[in-house]
């Protein structure tokens, strides 16, 4: 028996736990829904009876102690402490908490923009020329500012996982070329990519069987 992560064939909201599940080598194995989106009566059902709650629980990590983790941002932050990906030092908890909710900006402005879910043109050009620039040149100020080559010191942490779902699967996978002028983003995605869990990851049959968010979802080919 392994751990099990709830949620749809997709990366979505769910990305970023397994990319940390990954980076802290915790295993685990992805359970889809059956018919997958939306989600039928009996798998919500079955999620309810899992995770307890009323109202929405994936992403959901099921531990094989027993524990159960939902809520995306709560899971994260319960895979980060598990796995050693969360700091201790007051001060860097505090930027990691500003970047978890950096990111979740990113990652909000990204499903306004979804050209298949009824975002105009002009929501979509406004995000590629606009809200992307901003955000990334915010990401980057923050990463230069950093004492190290990742965004808190010299170690992966939860904030650089976060970010780099935000930038590269609701951003630069998306708009083509738009981290071009973000040199120390550039460089720093590629370090996350290498972490040994990471790139194991990248490379499963488990993530080449995810619907990924692509220039589609921008209207573009």
């Amino acid at each position: 028996m392994t751990n099990k992560f709830y949620y749809y064939a997709a990366t979505g909201r769910g990305h970023a736990i397994r990319l940390a599940l990954s980076a802290a080598n915790i295993p685990f194995e992805d359970e889809y829904p059956q018919g997958g989106f939306p989600p039928t009566a009996e798998a919500k059902d079955l999620w309810r009876s899992i995770g307890k709650n009323t109202t929405t629980n994936i992403p959901m990590l099921q531990m094989t102690d027993g524990r159960v983790f939902t809520q995306s941002s709560a899971v994260l932050r319960a895979v980060a402490r598990i796995g050693g990906l969360m700091p201790t030092d007051e001060g860097e908890l505090y930027m990691t908490d500003k970047l978890l909710a950096d990111a979740e900006d990113l990652r909000g402005e990204g499903y306004k923009s979804f050209a298949p879910w009824g975002a105009t043109e002009e929501a979509v050009e406004a995000f590629i020329n606009k809200v992307l620039p901003l955000h990334f040149g915010n990401l980057e100020r923050q990463l230069k500012e950093s004492t190290g080559d990742y965004f808190i010191g010299d170690s992966l942490t939860i904030a650089d996982i976060a970010c780099y779902d935000a930038i590269v699967n609701f951003g630069s996978n998306r708009a083509i070329g738009s981290l071009a002028e973000f040199e120390t983003l550039k460089a720093w995605v590629d370090k996350v990519e290498s972490n040994e869990g990471i790139k194991n990851y990248l490379a499963s049959e488990s993530f080449a069987g995810l619907w990924k968010f692509g220039p589609d979802t921008l209207g573009k080919k």
